[in-house]
């Protein structure tokens, strides 16, 4: 369990330093940084919704088990 979440940290970290870096890069760079951001801005937007989904999944098994 600690190695999954270890290693997720990490690609999580490698992933956002190289978001980081397209960002801040020169001018010529900009459509790039455009998209990237865009294309996270969807992904964030995605996994919002599939984690509220899981909580409220979560929530009605219990409110199942409690009743």
């Amino acid at each position: 369990m600690i190695n999954k979440k270890l290693i997720a940290g990490v690609l999580t970290g490698l992933a956002a330093g190289a978001v980081i870096s397209l960002l801040v890069s020169s001018k010529k760079h900009y459509s790039i940084s455009k998209k990237m951001l865009k294309r996270g801005n969807n992904l964030a937007e995605d996994l919002k919704g599939k984690f509220n989904e899981f909580v409220d999944r979560l929530e009605d098994k219990f409110q199942g088990i409690l009743k």
